[in-house]
């Protein structure tokens, strides 16, 4: 079982599924758990739920009639909300997976879930969006500067627009000072998880920022592949300027 965050008591979570018996069966594992569920059948109910109940997180899922998953995660994210979401998708290939996460999506989750991968994402999600980082970290990659402390991107072109997991996966990383992490740390220390699941989650979401930073994802410059070991983070030196704002 894994406890609401102790940052946020009783979080509020917004579950959106039209399938009844799913969304029942989510909605107790969530409130057994401690969380607060409103829930909603559809992408339209939904966004008047959020935006007159402001919830701590929203479980969407992706097939639905009407207005779909997709077209309600654009909705949230049209205004600038960064409040966490957690896409449900019957759809376990890399191209959904990916286009989840380009839309603004935090995490991703396969149906038919386990109740307790659920749990694990919905606490990593919550944690990580009431935990402050660690210390001020300004990254450079090329064009792009990364601030993992307020969670902002500038660019001398279009800059890329992070996740929070994506933030927090780079912070993992920034944090080994070169050195390898493994999928099963990285597992651990982005998405929560105290068992080891079969997922594609690290590789999805790698390969995600690499394309969102401008790395080769063939031959990568700075989120690189140690066979055998993990990944490491390789990022340009960041200059004078930028390094103080950093201190």
């Amino acid at each position: 079982m894994f406890p609401p965050s102790s940052l946020l008591a009783h979080p509020k979570l917004l579950l959106v599924d039209d399938d009844g018996c799913l969304r029942g069966s989510c909605a107790s594992a969530l409130r057994a758990a401690g969380y607060r569920v409103l829930e909603a059948a559809d992408g339209q109910a939904a966004l008047e739920l959020f935006r007159r109940e402001n919830p701590a997180l929203v479980v969407l899922d992706v097939d639905m009639p009407q207005l779909d998953g997709w077209q309600t995660l654009q909705q949230l994210r049209a205004g600038g909300d960064r409040t966490p979401v957690l896409m449900l998708t019957g759809l376990g290939d890399v191209v959904h997976r990916v286009r989840g996460l380009g839309a603004g999506a935090d995490d991703y989750l396969a149906k038919p879930c386990d109740m307790r991968e659920l749990l694990a994402r919905v606490h990593a999600l919550l944690r990580r969006s009431q935990s402050p980082a660690t210390g001020t970290r300004v990254l450079r990659f090329g064009d792009h500067t990364v601030d993992l402390e307020n969670h902002l991107v500038t660019s001398t072109h279009e800059a890329p627009a992070l996740t929070r997991t994506e933030f927090a996966l780079l912070e993992l990383l920034a944090r080994k000072d070169g050195r390898p992490a493994s999928r099963d740390e990285i597992l651990d220390g982005v998405w929560g998880y105290t068992h080891r699941p079969a997922t594609r989650t690290v590789e999805t979401h790698i390969w995600r920022l690499r394309g969102k930073l401008g790395d080769d994802v063939v031959e990568a410059r700075w989120i690189r592949t140690i066979p055998g070991a993990g990944y490491s983070l390789h990022p340009d030196r960041a200059p004078p300027a930028l390094a103080a704002t950093a201190r």
